[in-house]
């Protein structure tokens, strides 16, 4: 998504099925992460256990051991397994290799 003029709200997209939209906050000039505003769709209750556990694991791995990362990885994997992206809604933008965490309606993502 580097270069390309990203718009005021993302679709997050997971096998073909909308999670959910991101209303974008500005753009932090010093961070690879951009973050916004998370509104889920019904379909989000499907897979929400699945993203905070993610996010369980990616906080609870202060120490940087290994083996809990592959854990995280495992559960980031089966995030991504049918196909997890963000697109505009007239897909003129869409990021399918994307790194994304939400808590609540917070949401953080780089691609």
């Amino acid at each position: 998504m580097s270069g390309q003029q990203i718009p005021d709200t993302l679709r997050l997209v997971r096998g073909g099925v909308m999670l959910g939209t991101i209303s974008m906050k500005p753009l932090d000039p010093d961070s690879p992460w951009r973050t916004g505003a998370f509104a889920p769709s019904p379909d989000y209750e499907s897979v929400r256990e699945l993203f905070e556990h993610e996010l369980r694991l990616l906080q609870a791995n202060t120490s940087d051991d290994p083996e809990q990362w592959e854990d995280w990885e495992a559960v980031h994997e089966e995030l991504h397994e049918p196909g997890l992206h963000l697109e505009a809604a007239d897909k003129s933008v869409v990021a399918d290799d994307i790194l994304i965490h939400i808590d609540g309606n917070e949401v953080w993502w780089r691609a």
